[in-house]
């Protein structure tokens, strides 16, 4: 009797996947679909991470950019054609992150990376001030420090034959991150060994694992797996550190004189910008503060998104510059001749003016986006163009990877060539390492103003040189993008530095 209902249920679960299949594939008979395996349609492709952008790549080269594949239950729809790019981005509906990032709940906790609606709306227009340029302005200043330690602990490797640099950058922009929008210290950069980097990295691969292995899709398979115990190890540890960041600063804030009431406006009478962790803090809805558990999803989400990605463009900019010394030469130019025009001090002003570097910057982000993809879930049936509809429950994959790397937009797509921005004609939808539109990156502009500094104080101290005939990256997509083998550079100190 047993037997007979188990089947009964399997049998009923299978009817009911086919006959989802089939209805979504009546209503998108406009795309070409890639044909996969039966029951698992091309999860098998996807299995090997260093592998799966250049399997994006062939599949959207087959369809022309118009083109939709299965993974178990779910329909994918790969967004690469600049007219559905800009459909889909500049949407104020479509604004639901795709499933697979619910996966990143239990650490994030609903933070603005993964929420949607009433919450993803209350939270961005918390946060947005604390990335206005006046408070960006002050962050200058504070980059000092943790460049100054990564300068120190580079010094120490230069002359190796080669490095991998990607683990300093990591912890540096750690340190960057909770000195800035934390107002915190963890001077992770001087421990020997860093968890919390180690469960980030972790986290991200666990994450893309799940969106495309079939027996970790299912909530009830992955948790009889050693991934699902593993990641309740790493969330409790990224918890405690994001507790004790925002403890820290409780303290600091409640160490103030009793009292003395907060100034609210600057010497010029206009009002003070916060930084992000005092601006949650000090946050009153109705007269009430912020939740804890809602001050601690958003401290989570900045400290992950605010290093992760930085580090990893970090990293790729360095492989560029090292490997490419007529560019390397005119971006140490620049940085010498607008430093010694300021007597060798750093100041959001030469920071601004560094044009050619933001240039470096954004060719790097072309070629190496930071997030290769990201997705949005369709929660009902909406028309794309007159009779093309997008059913409800399909997941739509912005490969970005893909669409910066457009030859109709791009000459030379796989070259490295800064200038190629000097051109205003290039289309805001043609290049999206931020995302585009309502849920574009809120934390883009500090992004760039950080990887500037340590760019400048990394170019003024050191030369770059390529690693051995073996060091070019082996591209892998996780959560943020990465190189399997590492990013290895040679460093040799300069002669002379007109900064420290």
């Amino acid at each position: 009797m047993i037997t007979e209902i188990v089947v009964s249920v399997v049998f009923a679960c299978i009817a009911f996947l086919y006959w989802r299949k089939v209805t979504i594939r009546r209503k998108l008979w406009w795309l070409k679909r890639i044909h996969g395996y039966p029951i698992i349609g091309s999860a098998l492709d996807f299995i090997d991470s260093s592998k799966s952008l250049k399997v994006m790549e062939e599949i959207t080269q087959k369809t022309n950019g118009w083109g939709y594949f299965e993974v178990l239950h779910e329909t994918n729809i790969l967004v690469t054609q600049y007219r559905f790019v800009e459909w889909l981005l500049s949407s104020n509906t479509l604004l639901k992150k795709g499933s697979v990032y619910q996966v990143l709940n239990r650490w994030l906790e609903g933070g603005i990376l993964i929420s949607a609606g009433s919450k993803w709306k209350k939270g961005r227009k918390i946060l947005t001030p604390a990335f206005h340029f006046n408070i960006q302005e002050k962050f200058v200043e504070v980059f000092e420090e943790p460049s100054k330690t990564l300068i120190e602990i580079l010094n120490t490797k230069a002359g190796e034959d080669q490095i991998n640099i990607h683990p300093y950058l990591v912890r540096y922009t750690l340190d960057t991150i909770c000195q800035t929008a934390m107002g915190v210290q963890l001077k992770v950069q001087e421990a020997s060994h860093n968890d919390y980097s180690e469960a980030v990295s972790e986290m991200c691969r666990i994450v893309v694992e799940r969106a495309f292995k079939p027996l970790k899709i299912n909530d009830y398979l992955y948790m009889l797996s050693s991934d699902y115990r593993k990641e309740l190890k790493y969330v409790k540890l990224l918890h405690e550190v994001s507790d004790r960041v925002i403890a820290i600063k409780k303290r600091e804030l409640e160490s103030k004189e009793e009292g003395k009431e907060r100034e609210e406006y600057d010497e010029l009478g206009k009002k003070r910008k916060l930084a992000l962790l005092d601006l949650l803090l000090e946050y009153r809805e109705e007269g009430k503060p912020l939740s804890q558990s809602f001050i601690r999803s958003e401290v989570q989400t900045i400290m992950f998104a605010g290093h992760d990605t930085t580090a990893a463009a970090l990293g790729f900019a360095l492989y560029n510059l090292a490997n490419h010394p007529e560019v390397q030469k005119k971006a140490l130019d620049e940085a010498k001749e607008l430093t010694n025009a300021n007597n060798g001090k750093i100041t959001f002003r030469t920071l601004q003016e560094m044009k050619y570097m933001e240039m470096v910057i954004k060719e790097t982000l072309r070629l190496y986006p930071s997030v290769p993809f990201y997705s949005r879930e369709v929660t009902e049936d909406v028309i794309y163009e007159e009779g093309k509809i997008i059913p409800k429950g399909v997941t739509l994959l912005v490969i970005a990877w893909v669409i910066n790397r457009d030859p109709t937009v791009f000459k030379d797509p796989e070259q490295f060539i800064p200038t190629r921005f000097l051109d205003t004609e290039i289309k805001p939808f043609s290049y999206v390492p931020f995302s585009a539109g309502p849920r574009n990156c809120i934390g883009q502009k500090f992004a760039i103003l950080e990887m500037k500094y340590i760019l400048l104080k990394i170019l003024l101290n050191f030369e770059l040189l390529p690693g051995d005939s073996d060091s070019a990256p082996v591209i892998a997509a996780e959560a943020v993008l990465k190189s399997v083998n590492g990013i290895n550079i040679r460093l040799r100190k300069r002669l002379t530095s007109s900064i420290q």
